[in-house]
Formats: structure tokens, sequence, C-alpha cells
């Protein structure tokens, strides 16, 4: 399916461009107007037209660039390309096929979508149609499997003929991406990795893994361990290391070397001081399911890397699963850089237009919406505690609610969105709360937060697809109002949400919460330096300091991570060039491929 997509450079995608033709968007604008009962707006043929050079457009949220996207699909496939079209998630891959399906059918486009739940066979199919939909993780982990068997019938000396046609066919493809910004940027932290499990967990493996997470809560920071500057790895000091050595532990562990067992308890004070339950992962039905942190989602069949995995089950006690060993290796930045053509669209490109350019080689090209915006945004509030700031919050709502309004409140974790949720119970005010322990009510919730008196606390908002159409009363009385609980990792992502205000020219209105104890300091500075800050600017409080240091974490968080993804870029291409000069796969395990 994707063969020499790993062999093509980012240079490539300036070849052989199409362009979309006056006629042709006339044509694909009256096919959707016929299919769908939808006219095109000029800003949406713009867009699509500028996704026929390699760029992100950024088109304010609710302007329709999913039928941006269709348009230049349409045109892509005319001139005899295949094209990729990577969305925010399986929901939205499936809907948008679905929606659009009439519309390339009466154009005798063929279009498919993939998900996690698609089996081996349709997979095989669904990649044949000119149109595929999924998501760029999902396009990636089927770049992989097919490489490792590739590399399989290679060995076995069976290499099939049809497969090779298959990978010639696609060598040139196009790939459009939604939410560009949620799928390059936030998504290209971590890079796509698939393993295979061993069969079983060693009993006295077990039994480390659980030792260690009860161990790890009797050391303290700074004394028994330390947080390595350069790295952020934990490392047990000297006293860390006697305590280990000197304590009781499981019959057991005692074929285990002190190598394995110091690693299994650095591993666990990790596991217990940089991930937290409720806002990295989910327990349910005896499992640990990863959350996504830019979207709020639950993450299927997606595991922590090494042994981080079975330190976090041992700390809630569910069922651990054995260790995994990886098969395969790609990073985003690598994967996108094998396609022909590489364009996207989003609502929030333009903080990131620098990285972008020098990561994808991509310009941000900006599109004004269709009709003025009507958003008021408020000034923004700052309080010493996360409980003045939470009841501020709630006072807020009802203020608002009272004049037929609806208000969408955005929480950056599960554990806060449920925090505040108990809050507005205390206060009687009837609400919904969608996160990733609510999926499946997910569109029917997002339909209804417009509606008069309506309260939706969610996590994050990005990459969920649905509009939020406003009753003609709420219209009236004000439109949405939007309240940020408080700063995420990047304004960008601050801007997401409030993008959910004043969509098409409806009226709206947003304001952004803060407090001193926003964990965004934490994350900018660590846990003593934030706890040192917060307990000056209590002593001399003013809010305008406040809001400055709030500001400056945020900024320095996105420094940071940014400074994470290019050194990812780096390592993977020092990476790539030392295994090609050995003749290997640089996306295969290095161990399993020898042999």
């Amino acid at each position: 399916m994707f063969s020499d997509l790993h062999n093509r450079d980012a240079s490539a995608r300036s070849l052989d461009q199409p362009r979309l033709s006056a006629s042709l968007a006339d044509e694909a604008a009256a096919v959707i107007q016929d299919q769908l009962g939808l006219t095109l707006r000029p800003t949406q043929i713009e867009a699509a037209r500028c996704l026929f050079d390699p760029s992100i457009v950024e088109l304010p949220t609710g302007e329709g660039k999913t039928l941006s996207i269709a348009v230049a699909a349409i045109a892509m496939v005319s001139a005899g390309r295949r094209v990729f079209v990577a969305t925010a998630n399986d929901y939205l891959a499936t809907r948008d096929c679905e929606f659009l399906q009439t519309v390339f059918q009466a154009l005798g486009i063929t279009a498919a979508s993939i998900t996690a739940q698609t089996t081996s066979a349709e997979k095989q199919v669904a990649y044949d149609a000119d149109v595929i939909y999924s998501t760029l993780r999902q396009f990636g982990f089927d770049y992989l499997t097919e490489r490792i068997e590739w590399r399989n019938e290679q060995r076995n000396a069976q290499r099939n003929e049809s497969a090779s046609r298959r990978h010639r066919q696609i060598t040139r493809d196009v790939l459009l991406v939604d939410e560009a910004d949620s799928v390059l940027i936030d998504e290209a932290c971590t890079p796509l990795v698939i393993s295979s499990p061993s069969v079983t967990v060693e009993a006295n493996t077990a039994a480390m893994y659980r030792w260690a997470a009860d161990f790890a809560k009797t050391l303290s920071a700074n004394i028994d361990f330390v947080s390595m500057a350069d790295s952020d790895a934990i490392a047990l000091t000297t006293a860390g290391h006697q305590k280990v050595l000197r304590s009781t532990m499981p019959v057991e562990m005692n074929q285990l070397t002190s190598t394995e067992i110091v690693a299994a308890v650095e591993t666990a004070i990790e596991a217990a001081t940089r991930f937290r339950r409720d806002e990295h992962y989910l327990v349910s039905e005896d499992q640990i399911q990863l959350v996504d942190e830019f979207t709020g989602r639950g993450q299927v069949n997606r595991t922590f890397a090494a042994d981080l995995h079975q330190a976090i089950q041992a700390r809630e006690e569910v069922a651990i699963t054995p260790p995994s060993r990886p098969l395969a290796r790609i990073t985003i930045q690598e994967f996108v850089a094998g396609f022909a053509h590489l364009s996207g669209t989003t609502a929030t490109a333009w903080e990131d237009r620098r990285e972008i350019a020098d990561v994808y080689g991509l310009s941000v090209r900006r599109i004004a919406s269709w009709k003025p915006l009507r958003r008021i945004e408020y000034p923004a509030q700052v309080y010493c505690s996360e409980t003045a700031k939470f009841e501020a919050i709630a006072d807020e709502i009802q203020q608002v609610v009272a004049d037929g309004r609806a208000v969408l409140v955005g929480t950056r974790t599960i554990e806060k969105s449920e925090q505040l949720s108990r809050v507005l119970q205390a206060q009687g005010l009837q609400h919904v709360v969608l996160n990733a322990r609510h999926v499946d009510r997910e569109a029917e919730w997002v339909k209804a937060a417009g509606t008069s008196g309506r309260i939706t606390v969610a996590t994050n908002m990005a990459g969920r697809g649905t509009d939020i159409p406003l009753d003609p009363s709420v219209a009236d009385a004000g439109g949405l109002h939007v309240i940020v609980s408080e700063p995420h990792s990047a304004a960008r992502i601050d801007r997401q949400l409030i993008g959910r205000a004043a969509r098409q020219g409806d009226p709206g209105s947003c304001r952004c919460y803060g407090s001193i104890d926003d964990e965004i300091l934490d994350r900018a500075y660590g846990a003593v330096a934030a706890d040192s800050l917060r307990h000056r600017l209590r002593n001399l409080y003013s809010e305008t300091q406040v809001r400055r240091q709030l500001r400056r974490a945020q900024t320095a968080v996105t420094r940071t991570q940014r400074r994470g993804r290019r050194h990812l870029t780096a390592h993977a291409n020092r990476f790539a060039l030392q295994m090609r000069s050995l003749g290997l796969d640089p996306h295969l395990d290095p161990i399993s491929e020898s042999r």
C-alpha cells in the first residue's frame, strides 16, 4: 500500500501539481449542491485552491473545511492522483466519507474510510479507492505493518507480485490533513511504534512491578531521587540506592539483579510523579487507556513506552500485561515526508507557522471568514486559587444562562472537568460533562450545546468536527459563550476552543480564566520552582503580575514542546542515516531485521 514512501523527499511535492480550474470547481460545487443541498462559498473554493500548493490553509472554525478538502480531493483525483485524507479521529474519518459518498459516486470517484476496527481484508479494498479517509496514525501504522510484512516476504523469498504493483501505483500520492496543527504539531511529539508483546509475564517480573510501585511511595524527591536536568530522566541518589538494597522484597524477586530492581523503582517513580489518572490515562475495565492530551479522547490499543505501562498498571492495581518489544517505528515527520504532495487545513496554525515551515516546508496561508466576526472577547480573569476561580466561573455561567444563552466550558483534563462539574452541581446548575468517559455521546451533546440554558463542560474541543448550531432564541440573546478555564500548553489550543463561539457570522462571546494554582506553572518550571513562584505571587498579589506569569509559563511550555519535536526529528534523521549506511530499514527493529 505504501512501499517506497520512506524513500521520497519533501522536495518531490512540487512535481506535476494539478490545478483547480474554474470549470472543475463549478462542477464540484454543482454536484455538492445537488447531492447535499449545500452551496459552496467563495472562501471554501479559495481554500481548496490553496491546497494545490504545499501549504497549510488557516480557515476560521466553522467555515466548512471538510468541503474544501473534498473539492481539492476531487480535482486531485481527476488529475490521476490518489488522495489520502487524514482526519483527527476515527469518527470523523467515517463521518466525512459517508457524508460525501454520494458526491464522489456522482463524479465516478471511489472513496473509503479506514478505522482501528477495519479488518486487513477490508483495508486491501479500501486502499484501492481514489480517496481514502483515516487518521494519520492509522495510515502510519498500516505503513509500518506493510514494511514488516514486506520484509518477511523477502526473507521467505515469496515476494507478492500484486502487492509490488500496488506499491508502485501509489508512490506519488496526495496527503490532505484536516486539523493540520493538531495532527502535524501536537501528535508529532510521539513516534508511531508497532510492538510485539511477550507471551506471558514472569511471576518475578510482575512481583517487581508491584513492589516497586509501593516502594516508590516511600521515597522523597531531591533526597532519594532526582530528575536529570538534561533529559528529565529519574535517577536514584546514593541514599535512594541504599534504601533499595536494604529493603525487604518478595521472595519471587530473589533471582532479579539489583540493576533490574533499581530500574523498576526509577520507572515507578516516573509513573507516580509524571503521569496522573484522568489526565494522562483512564482506568477502564481493569485496563489502562491512554488519553490524548490535545483532544481529551481515549486512545485505543496504545500503551506507554518500555516498562512504564506496567509500572502504571502496578500503581493502579490492575492486571499487568506483558511488556512489549518494538518491531517498527517512524515519526510523523518522517511519514508525511514520503508523500508526493502534502497540504492541510486548520483554524489555528498561525502561531506555529515557523515550525511548520522549518519541519514540513509548508507555508501557512490565512483566509478570512465569509462573514464579519461578531465575537466579543471579555478581559481575562485571574484568581489566587483554583477554588476561587471555579466559583467565579460558576457565577458567570449562572448569569449567562439566565439570559437564555448557552455556555461551553473547556477544561484541560478529565479530572478538572469533573472537579468543575461538582462545583456546578453544588450551585444547582444542570450540565453535561463531555470527556473521554462519554465519547459515545459526543456528537449528540455537542449538537445540543447551542440550545437555550445548555451548559456543556468539555475537555479540549480540537477535532470534534461537529458544529454547534444555535437555537434562534440563543442567537437573539447573544449566542454561545465560551469559557477557557485554564491555559493550555499553547495559546493556539486556547484559540481552538474560543473559535467555537461566533461561527459563520453568529453572535458569541468568550472569556479566559486562570489562577495561581494552574498546572501550566508546574509544566513550565517544575513543581519546586512553581510552588516558590506561587508563594511570591500570593504574598504580593497583583492581577497584572499573575496574568504576565501565566502567559510566560504558557510560552515556556510551548517553547519546550517545540524543542522536543525538533530534537525528535533530528534524532530520527541521524538514526535513519546510520541504519541506511548499514543497509538496514530505518523503520524496522534492527535486531529482528538482521536475523
